[in-house]
C-alpha cells in the first residue's frame, strides 16, 4: 500500500470512531438536559446528595451519616456518600450532586469501552454499544438523578471486566480484584450488587473456556473477597457492626416483609423488557440495513454467540433475584443495561462493518454529530436553572429559609410529614432541621392552616406552606 493511501486509511478509521461517538455523547446530553442543570431532584437522589454534602462538611460520619439534626439517615450502605462528598469540596449547590451523577455515567461508558476491548470488539464499532445503552429510557432518567445505582454500576462492571481479564492473564490477581469490586458494590447499595458472583459459572457454561471446578473456585475466591472484609468490619468496628445490624433488620428485612410498591413479583421483569424495547428496535434496524446490504446471511462467529448468551444470562442474574421482594423500583436494575448493551453489540458487530465503512454512513455521521452536539449544548443552556422538579415546594422552602437563621430547628405540622423531600431540601438549602413532634419558636404548616395559637404571627406564605413565629 502507498504511504499516502495508508495515511488516508488511518484518517478515515479515526473519523469512523470519532463522529459516531460524538453523536452518541451529544444524544446523551440531549436526553438528560431537562433534569441535568435544572432545579430540583428526585427524592432518593436528593436525600443521598444531602447526606454526601453533610459528610463533606463534617456532619455525620462514614458509618453514621446524618440527614438533619432531627432525622436519621436512610439505611443504605454509605460508600457512594463518601465518593460524592469529594465533589462537595468544590461546591455546595445541588448541581454538584447532578454533576457527580452524570460523571459516574461517563465513567460507566469508559468501563464499557474497556470491557468491549477485552472481549475483542473493534473500537470503531463501540459507538453502537453506547447507543444501545443510552437508548434505554431508564439510563437517561437515572443519569442526573443521583441514584446509588449510578455509583454501584462502576463496581459491578469492574468486577466483570477483571474476571474477563483473569481468563487471559494474572488469573488469581484479577479474580481477587473482581471480588473486591463486589465488596465495594455491596458497600454502595447492598446485596443487589452481588449478582456478578454468578459470572464465573455462567461464563463456563456458555463460553466453555474454563472447567466447572475452576469456575467454582473462582466464585468462592470472589465470595471470600466479599465476606472476609465484611467479617473483619463486623468484628473490629463497633460502628460498622451497628450499621450492619440496622441495615439487615430495619432496612432489608423490613422491606421484604412489610413494604410493597408493586402488585406482582414479575413487575421487575416486565420493567426490564419494557426498557429493552428501544435498544432492541435499534438492533432490528441494524438487521434490516444488513439485509438490504445482503450481509445478513453472514454467520455470527461462534465465540460471539456464546459470549452474548453469557452476558444475557448475567443480566437475568441481576434482574430475577429482585423478584424476592415486592418493594421494586425500575432503577434497581439500571446496572444491568451496560451488560445488555455489550451483549447486543457483540451479537450484531459482524453486521456493522459494511454499515460503518460505507461512504454514506461517514458523511451522515459527520453532519449529524455536529448538529446533535450543538443541540445538546443549546438545550442544557435552555434548561439551566429552570424548575425541573418540586417548583412550588422549593419556592416555599426558599421563602421560609430566608426568614429563619441557619442551623435552626423549626417545628412542622404532622400533616406535612409525607412531603418526603422537604426535610432534605431545608437542610440542603440552609441547614434547617424539621421537628414533627413538638411546637417550637418557628413553626411550618400547610397553606390553609391556622397558627398553633394566638402568640404566633405569620412570617411567610407561599403556594403550599406558611411559616409562623412565636412572639414574646
Amino acid at each position: 500500500m502507498l504511504k499516502g493511501s495508508g495515511l488516508e486509511y488511518d484518517k478515515m478509521k479515526q473519523y469512523s470512531l470519532f463522529f459516531p461517538i460524538l453523536f452518541v455523547i451529544g444524544l446523551f446530553f440531549i436526553l438528560v438536559s431537562p433534569h441535568f442543570l435544572s432545579d430540583g431532584m428526585f427524592l432518593d437522589g436528593l436525600w443521598y446528595a444531602t447526606l454526601s454534602k453533610n459528610l463533606a462538611e463534617g456532619f455525620g460520619s462514614f458509618w453514621v451519616p446524618r440527614l438533619t439534626q432531627t432525622y436519621n439517615a436512610w439505611g443504605q450502605p454509605p460508600l457512594a456518600y463518601l465518593l460524592e462528598s469529594v465533589f462537595f469540596h468544590f461546591g455546595k449547590s445541588l448541581y454538584v450532586a447532578k454533576i457527580y451523577s452524570v460523571f459516574t455515567c461517563l465513567c460507566t461508558g469508559v468501563l464499557m469501552f474497556l470491557t468491549w476491548k477485552e472481549v475483542g470488539g473493534k473500537r470503531e464499532n463501540f459507538w453502537m454499544v453506547l447507543l444501545l445503552w443510552i437508548a434505554t429510557p431508564l439510563v437517561s432518567w437515572c443519569a442526573p438523578e443521583n441514584v446509588l445505582e449510578n455509583t454501584m454500576v462502576l463496581f459491578t462492571l469492574l468486577s466483570v471486566l477483571f474476571y474477563l481479564r483473569s481468563l487471559r492473564r494474572n488469573h488469581i490477581l484479577n479474580v481477587v480484584l473482581a471480588g473486591i469490586m463486589l465488596f465495594l458494590a455491596l458497600l454502595t447499595k447492598g446485596f443487589t450488587g452481588l449478582y456478578p458472583l454468578a459470572f464465573p459459572v455462567i461464563h463456563m457454561l456458555f463460553v466453555r473456556k474454563t472447567t466447572p471446578p475452576l469456575a467454582l473456585a473462582d466464585t468462592l475466591i470472589m465470595l471470600a473477597c466479599v465476606l472476609l472484609p465484611v467479617t473483619a468490619l463486623y468484628l473490629f468496628s463497633p460502628e460498622a457492626k451497628l450499621f450492619m445490624q440496622n441495615y439487615l433488620f430495619e432496612q432489608l428485612l423490613t422491606s421484604l416483609k412489610y413494604i410493597q410498591t408493586v402488585n406482582t413479583r414479575f413487575d421487575i421483569v416486565l420493567q426490564f423488557f419494557t426498557q429493552a424495547l428501544l435498544p432492541l428496535a435499534i438492533v432490528g434496524v441494524v438487521l434490516l440495513v444488513a439485509w438490504m446490504q445482503k450481509t445478513l446471511h453472514n454467520p455470527f462467529r461462534d465465540t460471539n454467540r456464546r459470549l452474548t448468551w453469557a452476558l444475557l444470562a448475567l443480566v437475568l442474574a441481576g434482574v430475577l433475584p429482585i423478584m424476592i421482594s415486592l418493594k421494586q423500583r425500575g432503577f434497581y436494575i439500571v446496572t444491568v443495561f451496560p451488560l445488555f448493551a455489550l451483549a447486543a453489540g457483540i451479537a450484531i458487530e459482524p453486521l456493522l462493518e459494511n454499515i460503518r465503512t460505507s461512504p454514506v454512513f461517514t458523511k451522515i455521521s459527520k453532519g449529524i454529530s455536529v448538529v446533535v452536539l450543538m443541540a445538546a449544548i443549546a438545550l442544557n443552556i435552555h434548561f439551566a436553572g429552570k424548575a425541573g422538579r418540586d417548583e412550588n415546594l422549593l419556592a416555599d422552602i426558599r421563602l421560609a429559609s430566608s426568614q429563619v437563621p441557619e442551623d435552626t430547628i423549626i417545628s412542622a405540622d404532622k400533616t406535612l410529614y409525607t412531603l418526603w423531600s422537604m426535610p432534605a431540601y431545608f437542610y440542603f438549602e440552609k441547614k434547617i432541621s424539621l421537628d414533627f413532634d413538638s411546637v417550637r419558636e418557628w413553626h411550618l404548616d400547610g397553606i390553609n392552616a391556622a397558627p398553633p395559637d394566638s402568640s404566633y404571627l405569620l412570617c411567610a406564605k407561599g403556594n403550599l406552606l406558611q411559616l409562623f413565629r412565636k412572639q414574646d
